[in-house]
């Protein structure tokens, strides 16, 4: 606004009675017309009529002194312009309201707008107040008046109409899940123009790559007739890029089951792009309800066309598959649901191992066979399907156990209760044998009998003291558990009572290479008060057989023993970490010196986990590898390579501690990027970079403060491992932390306990009670960060929330981070941290935080 110099004087007036304008009040309003119009306040007083101020916000609206009023009849639809530019010699309020007098009820409302000046000057302190939407004959009052308590004049002000566009078309029937439209099978009419972005989550972790923002959204549903599979799909019958996502259940209770961004193969409707979705083959039972949706893969992104829908009758009601431990066959059994000419038994969809046991036959014949594998110590699928004629229907598939032989069992039925809420049991296992026998792989089978899995805490730790969390689940999950823990096993999720091979909480590779004769223990605990249970059986099988390694070029890191302090400047102590890196691939491991960028380029982070925060304390500059030899440190069985350029299948190699401290080989994580693994030499800091160095210059560094436990008392410190290699085709396992013991003072040495056993994953995972996300650039032509967010009660009525954001190998970084926070929620104690950069080419000032009406952005 404008800077006011208000003068006082003192004055005595003459009781004389003073004229007033003739519209003074509403009242006596005047009509005013389409055009010029005169307006005279010279003579006005102030109206008493309350100015909204809640209608008009950021309006720059000034109190409306010596107002007068005007009435306007509009004869046709449209939207109003009110202007008093260069044609008023004064500053003014316009307010426009509707209603009577009496009962007004205010439409619109303006003060200063730029450039719109005073007439006779070049101050921008006139009004216009525009598309103020008035309807046929329905009267609407006009007050206009002075900004400020002096602001009185005369002149002219303008009213013009232009015609209301048409509305925009009304939202679809099925623009939200409660208006969902029952699909037919075939096509099924799709317009999503007018529909809204409806709120309900979805996300790409049923399994589908290439998920967009779902904009504008439109629902369907559908109830399953029988078993058998469903396909929806859009390719080549819509206009538009879309996004396709199928829960199970209603409105109020469903689970996404299956989603679809843009898939190979499947294009929009008369454009060659792949930018359309389906989801093929999913398999239903009768009488389940599902829900269908369908939106635009980026913003405003729509259109219209159909959505097709496809149901094939299941014709096998059942598939029971089994596997004698070091037969290397898997014996099947499927019972069909009607007739069909023949069943095909394969591993996988179509696999090209395979038997086809001929019929016909009818509802309810057993079909067997058995299927030779080349595999071992891995989950199979294999898939039954039926065959009429020479067409193929529906598929029915499922996983077995294919293992080699059991060199060490035992088992343990102690039936002991598990207190409620209270101390932990233990139950004990006894391996004897060969006292060099060594454990390549291990499973752990499992029964307890209690309501409420998410309750329990299971533990293992071997004879020589290694423990590893086989379950701690932190949601609600019915039921007890009945499973064999395996690390070839399916993920880690809820139900944990159907009696499969499941992936545990933690490794079980941490036991890979250890001699297993001695003491198992297996503790159990119930972390919450409510309900008790029981221990009824568990069993240990040991195998000494590795996990096959998947295809390709696949670099594992393994276990580190050693972390030392190597140099000193000030109050900031370096140090070198030991890298165990394995091919657990199926070719040799490229491992090639510079300038050729094949080789695994390794960082090492240090980390500390609060009571209530894990934060990151140190990072080191990458070092390049050059030499690899050929031992066994995972278990793998190793297959040497000829050459030191090579890390053989299955084979290791470890580079030490002091040699990965050496500087000649280490360069900025900026030149490499750790999507693709992509790096040139030619060029690079690293190339030029020949010293001198002080003592923490690229290293891992870390401020004495920072690993003082006398500053930080109950504190974790945690060493990571993360290594970029172009060649790797599993990022997931190329980087490992474990928990480190710190002992030392400031100014002095620090020693490092390395004795716990290496994680595979984020470090995110050793943070207690957070939850973890996946965040992945859509398209996927890049990595992906981990974001761990934790909310604490603080007890008083007010949350406390910390996130976590970890650049695992996103090459495009992430810049700011939101948090969606209602403008009337109180935020305080706003905070950033992150370790301090050895970098030639980056800032380590710390993000700022801006609170605006949406949230809090850094």
């Amino acid at each position: 606004m404008r800077l006011i110099l208000l003068l006082t004087a003192m004055m005595t007036l003459p009781a004389v009675l003073w004229a007033q304008a003739q519209n003074d009040e509403c009242g006596t309003a005047t009509i005013a017309v389409l055009g010029s119009n005169a307006i005279d306040t010279t003579e006005a007083t102030n109206s008493p009529e309350e100015i909204p101020t809640s209608t008009c916000p950021g309006t720059a609206l000034g109190g409306i002194y010596s107002d007068v009023w005007f009435y306007f009849t509009p004869t046709e639809d449209g939207l109003m312009t009110i202007t008093t530019c260069d044609t008023v010699d004064f500053d003014t309020d316009v307010i426009v309201y509707g209603g009577v007098c009496g009962s007004l009820v205010a439409i619109a409302c303006h003060g200063d707008t730029a450039g719109c000046s005073v007439q006779g000057t070049t101050n921008s302190w006139n009004t216009i107040l525009e598309n103020v939407p008035v309807f046929v004959g329905e009267t609407i009052l006009i007050r206009i008046g002075g900004w400020a308590d002096f602001d009185i004049g005369g002149g002219t002000f303008d009213i013009s109409m232009v015609n209301t566009p048409p509305p925009p078309p009304g939202a679809p029937e099925n623009d939200e899940c409660s208006g969902a439209i029952e699909a037919v099978l075939g096509d099924n009419p799709i317009d999503t123009t007018s529909a809204s972005d409806s709120t309900d989550p979805y996300s790409s972790s049923t399994g589908c790559s290439a998920l967009g923002v779902m904009n504008q959204d439109v629902w369907y549903r559908w109830t399953a007739p029988g078993e058998g599979s469903l396909t929806v799909s859009l390719c080549n019958i819509v206009n538009f890029d879309t996004d396709l996502v199928i829960y199970l259940g209603n409105c109020t209770s469903k689970i996404e089951v299956a989603c679809s961004g843009d898939e190979s193969g499947c294009p929009m409707q008369g454009n060659g792009a792949n930018y359309a979705s389906v989801v093929e083959g999913l398999q239903v039972s009768a009488g389940e309800e599902y829900l269908i949706r369908i939106g635009g893969w980026g913003d405003g992104q729509n259109g219209t066309g159909n959505v097709n829908v496809q149901f094939v009758q299941a014709l096998i009601e059942s598939l029971t598959l089994s596997s004698v431990p070091g037969s290397a066959e898997i014996d099947c059994e499927a019972v069909v649901s009607g007739p069909c000419d023949s069943v095909v038994f394969a591993i996988g969809v179509g696999g090209p191992s395979q038997v086809a046991v001929n019929g016909p036959f009818v509802a309810g014949d057993l079909v067997t066979a058995a299927l030779s594998v080349s595999s071992i110590q891995t989950m199979i699928e294999v898939c039954a399907t039926p065959q009429i004629g020479s067409a193929p229907g529906t598929s029915f598939c499922d996983e077995v156990a294919v293992t080699g032989p059991i060199t060490l069992e035992n088992c343990s039925a102690p039936l002991i209760d598990i207190p409620d809420g209270g101390e932990p049991i233990e139950s004990f296992i006894d391996i004897s044998g060969d006292p060099s026998a060594v454990l390549w792989d291990v499973q752990v089978e499992a029964h307890i009998n209690h309501p409420d899995a998410s309750q329990l805490l299971v533990e293992i730790a071997s004879p020589d003291g290694i423990t590893v969390t086989l379950h701690n689940q932190p949601i609600g999950a019915t039921g007890g558990i009945d499973l064999t823990w395996w690390q070839s096993g399916s993920p880690n999720q809820p139900p944990y009572d159907g009696n499969g091979w499941m992936q545990p909480f933690e490794y079980l590779s941490a036991f890979t290479g250890s001699n297993p004769i001695g003491s198992w223990t297996l503790t159990v605990s119930d972390e919450m008060t409510g309900e008790t249970g029981m221990l009824e059986e568990w069993c240990l099988r040991i195998y000494d057989t590795a996990p096959v390694p998947t295809s390709g070029q696949d670099l594992i890191i393994g276990d580190s023993n050693n972390l030392v302090m190597v140099g000193r400047e000030g109050s900031q102590a370096s140090f070198g970490s030991e890298s165990v890196m394995c091919n657990g691939g199926t070719e040799p491991l490229d491992w090639f010196a510079n300038p050729d960028p094949r080789h695994p380029m390794m960082a090492f982070n240090m980390f500390r986990l609060d009571s209530d925060r894990l934060i990151q304390i140190g990072g080191s500059w990458v070092k390049h590898g050059w030499s690899s030899a050929q031992a066994d440190a995972c278990g793998f069985g190793c297959d040497p390579s000829p050459t030191s350029t090579y890390t053989g299948v299955g084979c290791s190699d470890t580079y030490g501690a002091g040699g990965n401290a050496n500087q000649n080989t280490m360069g900025p994580r900026s030149e490499i990027d750790p999507w693709s693994g992509g790096f040139v030499y030619e060029g690079s800091y690293l190339q030029s970079d020949s010293g001198p160095w002080d003592q923490v210059e690229e290293r891992l560094s870390v401020e004495d403060d920072d690993l003082d436990p006398a500053l930080h008392p109950g504190s974790i410190w945690i060493s990571e491992v993360s290594v970029v290699h172009p060649g790797d085709i599993d990022h997931t396992t190329n980087h490992a932390w474990e928990p480190i013991g710190v002992t030392g003072s400031p100014g002095g040495n620090w020693s490092m306990n390395m004795s716990a056993p290496s994680q595979l994953g984020t470090v995110q995972a050793a943070w207690p009670g957070a939850l973890i996300e996946v965040v992945k650039p859509l398209p996927v032509i890049d990595g992906r960060c981990y974001l761990a967010h934790k909310v604490t009660d603080n007890g008083d009525g007010t949350w406390h929330y910390e996130y976590s954001i970890y650049n695992h190998d996103m090459g495009r970084n992430a810049g700011s981070f939101s948090i969606p926070v209602a403008s009337d929620v109180e935020v305080s104690n706003i905070d950033f941290f992150a370790p301090t950069i050895h970098s030639f080419s980056f800032s380590n000032d710390n993000w700022s935080a801006v609170r605006d009406a949406d949230g809090i952005t850094w």
